[in-house]
């Protein structure tokens, strides 16, 4: 089965316990207007996104030691390139063992020649569909979006991307993080009756005021926020969405102000710091 196909690949990865300090640790990378996230454990890598460009690369360089270049999982939420643009970069760098998408395809010439790169390493591709899980060491990663009714190889307009995201809950212990690409209030419309509250929420699409509707955090209730954001001109994060997330009690970060954001689990607890 698909779960029992990346309990196998985590199992024999050879990343060990000597890269890793912490027993779970999220960072959520400065990579100007894009995003991306790594998620580590004793024993694995999962990067979620790899932001637009080739920065990404010197971010993980800080934190994978160059005798351990491997990487078990890239999750690709939907093909923009602020989410994907700096994965040919990686493959350059880092032996990945598997890639997640959503299926989705483009007329995107950047993306298309990712995938085909990607092919050309011989990576295994799937795709990402809500009710997978994704078990490494104690974490567990879910799949909560996109459904069963998104047609893999479909083409769609960019502007229908957004909601095709891969939205991905991480479970450790006591400690709960929300990854939630590009998704508009369309899609969390639908999320918001089937999730819990959460720890820590990665604010969808750079903190687009179409993003973070009142009902979707509301359900959520995170105790922090964070956005991924650079200079850019669409007014992200916008005065709506960081209203709303202020009126859930929620504490903002974002890597345009904070820069690197890090979530660590020792000691049976969880903190989480900046580089400010």
């Amino acid at each position: 089965t698909f779960c029992l196909l990346f309990v196998d690949l985590f199992l024999y990865s050879s990343l060990t316990s000597e890269i890793f300090g912490q027993e779970l640790s999220v960072y959520f990378f400065p990579v100007g207007q894009g995003d991306s996230e790594l998620i580590k454990t004793k024993r694995h890598a999962v990067l979620i996104d790899t932001g637009p460009g080739t920065k990404v690369v010197s971010e993980l360089d800080k934190l994978i030691p160059v005798y351990k270049r491997k990487i078990d999982l890239i999750l690709i939420t939907h093909p923009n390139v602020d989410h994907f643009g700096g994965m040919q970069e990686i493959l350059k760098h880092y032996e990945v063992k598997v890639v997640m998408m959503n299926g989705i395809d483009t007329e995107s010439g950047s993306y298309k020649n990712m995938v085909n790169v990607i092919k050309q390493n011989k990576i295994p591709i799937v795709f990402a569909r809500s009710g997978q899980k994704i078990e490494f060491s104690e974490a567990k990663l879910s799949i909560i979006w996109p459904g069963l009714d998104l047609k893999i190889h479909e083409t769609l307009p960019d502007k229908k991307l957004n909601d095709t995201s891969i939205v991905s809950s991480l479970e450790f212990k006591d400690f709960s993080a929300l990854f939630t690409g590009d998704i508009s209030a369309n899609a969390e419309r639908v999320l918001a009756g089937i999730l819990p509250d959460i720890d820590l929420l990665k604010v969808a699409h750079h903190g687009s005021k179409y993003s973070s509707s009142e009902k979707f955090l509301a359900t959520l209730h995170p105790e922090y926020a964070v956005i991924e954001v650079g200079k850019n001109s669409y007014g992200h994060p916008t005065p709506e969405a960081l209203l709303r997330l202020s009126g859930v009690g929620a504490e903002i970060l974002r890597t345009d102000v904070n820069g690197l954001v890090k979530v660590l689990w020792k000691n049976n607890e969880w903190q989480i710091a900046d580089n400010k």
